[in-house]
């Protein structure tokens, strides 16, 4: 692969922004040390973040399907932390530790890895029942040493968040389309804190954060500095629409630096490291496309959606046999912001018979007149503000796929090198062709589908 320019070199000197966030309320449940955990929880939790919630806390490309928490703390030596929860009537939760220098996961423990108090089910399994409001709870550890290597090594219910040579942990609790009705937390509110300490004792309440200097400001922000972004952008003597192609081409995330060399050098070749970044979801693996205005005020995508199980309406039962837990695509603006701009879930997509979609994407003011439901096409909106600073063509798309099933092959994890991903993904990987307004009103009723959730 081709050395970067110096310029990109920056993008490791993370811009570090810091900003008090609104805390979200715990819900007690009853009792002294319930009331003490959810007070913990409400000075160590610090959200919820996303493009939803707060404009200032949209930032790391979120997802509008997802509430994000987090958390920011130092053990005492030998000290360990435990959290008990419910599980959230959702469609997702999960808790990742970061890498504070690379916003890269180094540990997940999600829904289907938490094994339930005793007495309890996990809603998440497949064909569990997920309706019931009781019998739900878990308990999990988070230690402060690295993941072991060897996975038979690991302790149950147990989160490594431990990084050489940094002592302060950074941790995102997660929790993706809640059922219709409940509140971002689920229903469940956030998981309750207990610290354990060396001696034997333990902390809870406000003086839990206290003891672990829990942090109330946002995780570090890592965008890429705007003159560094602008040397990258504005190279002459680039094609029209340029960084997008006449056709858009998606590429698999292995590593911000890596994307970056990619899309804007053409330097797409190599074995690079699959590390994320931007806070990613250890369970969550994205193609990326980056489209413009310029080739076209309309842009068409189809293929085909992976079955995933409904959710939202508070089906009683979660589905037994599916490809992928969650899906979604959202479009954002670009490295020099991280800001995300509008997302369309699987529970949203309209699909004909054969499970296949289209997506038009345009700016309102250009949305065609047929681009509706009632003709089967569902419409996602084109970044207004373009890349956030000053290409107000540009646009780029992120497509999520969420823990594929073990009979599954065609998802983004099924990429192993750059440039399989058409290959691996087929049907599933949209195709994209640019089009007008007007061009696309021709059509009349460009297809014949129903609600995702009706299938």
């Amino acid at each position: 692969m081709r050395l970067l320019p110096a310029p990109l070199g920056a993008l490791t000197c993370a811009l570090i922004t810091s900003a008090a966030l609104t805390v979200a309320p715990a819900h007690a449940r009853g009792g002294a040390d319930e009331s003490a955990g959810a007070q913990a929880a409400d000075c160590l939790w610090q959200g919820p973040a996303g493009m939803v919630d707060d404009p200032a806390q949209n930032y790391a490309f979120p997802d509008a399907g997802a509430r994000y928490w987090s958390a920011q703390l130092t053990l005492p030596a030998g000290a360990r932390l435990t959290f008990d929860g419910e599980y959230a009537h959702a469609r997702y939760q999960s808790l990742n530790s970061y890498d504070m220098a690379t916003h890269g996961p180094t540990d997940a423990l999600n829904d289907v890895s938490t094994r339930p108090d005793a007495g309890s089910s996990n809603p998440y399994l497949p064909g569990a029942r997920r309706a019931s409001d009781s019998h739900r709870s878990y308990r999990v550890t988070v230690v402060g040493d690295p993941a072991p290597t060897d996975p038979a090594r690991r302790a149950g219910n147990t989160l490594y968040a431990g990084v050489a040579g940094q002592s302060t942990m950074a941790l995102i609790y997660r929790v993706y389309l809640p059922d219709r009705g409940r509140d971002a937390t689920g229903g469940a509110g956030l998981p309750r804190p207990t610290l354990h300490l060396a001696d034997g004792s333990t902390v809870t309440g406000p003086a839990l954060c206290q003891a672990v200097a829990a942090s109330r400001s946002l995780l570090p922000l890592a965008t890429l500095p705007l003159q560094s972004y602008l040397a990258l952008r504005d190279q002459p003597d680039r094609p029209t629409g340029f960084p997008a192609d006449a056709q858009p081409v998606w590429h698999a995330f292995y590593n911000s630096a890596f994307s970056l060399a990619c899309v804007y050098q053409g330097a797409c070749d190599g074995t690079p490291a699959r590390t994320g970044g931007q806070y990613s979801n250890r369970d969550n693996q994205y193609v990326d496309a980056y489209v413009s205005r310029a080739l076209g005020n309309v842009l068409v995508l189809r293929g085909k959606l992976p079955v995933t199980p409904a959710t939202l309406d508070r089906e009683p039962r979660m589905a037994a046999h599916t490809d992928l837990r969650y899906w979604s695509l959202c479009s954002n603006e670009s490295y020099a912001t991280t800001r995300a701009v509008a997302c369309v879930d699987d529970e949203h997509v309209l699909t004909d018979s054969h499970g296949r979609y289209t997506i038009v994407l345009s700016l309102p003011q250009d949305r065609p007149a047929n681009a509706t439901a009632a003709n089967g096409v569902t419409w996602l909106s084109l970044s207004p503000k373009g890349d956030g600073a000053g290409h107000p063509d540009d646009t780029m798309l992120i497509l999520r796929n969420m823990l594929p099933s073990a009979g599954f092959h065609q998802a983004v994890q099924d990429t192993k090198a750059p440039g399989d991903e058409r290959a691996v993904m087929g049907d599933y990987l949209p195709t994209g062709a640019y089009t007008t307004t007007t061009a696309f009103e021709a059509l009349g009723h460009p297809a014949a589908a129903s609600p995702r959730g009706s299938r």
